[in-house]
């Protein structure tokens, strides 16, 4: 890697289009992905469904073992 190049910071919204190239998308959609608030609410929905998935996996070993009390 070069040591010239600078790092990728995904918090620094000021340098986000000096690094993204400039094209025109097809989809009107796909012009969202530079928008950070589009990027904290994909982060956001992973959270809330890998914490979904633990609370379940939890509420499963808890009923495994008040069944093999039982």
């Amino acid at each position: 890697m070069d040591k010239n190049q600078p790092f990728f910071d995904p918090y620094n919204f000021n340098n986000m289009q000096n690094n993204i190239p400039q094209q025109t998308p097809m989809d009107p959609a796909l012009d969202n992905l530079t928008n950070p608030m589009m990027y904290y609410e994909q982060q956001y929905m992973y959270y809330r469904y890998l914490t979904q998935v633990l609370e379940y996996k939890i509420k499963l070993k808890e009923l495994e073992k008040l069944s093999k009390e039982q």
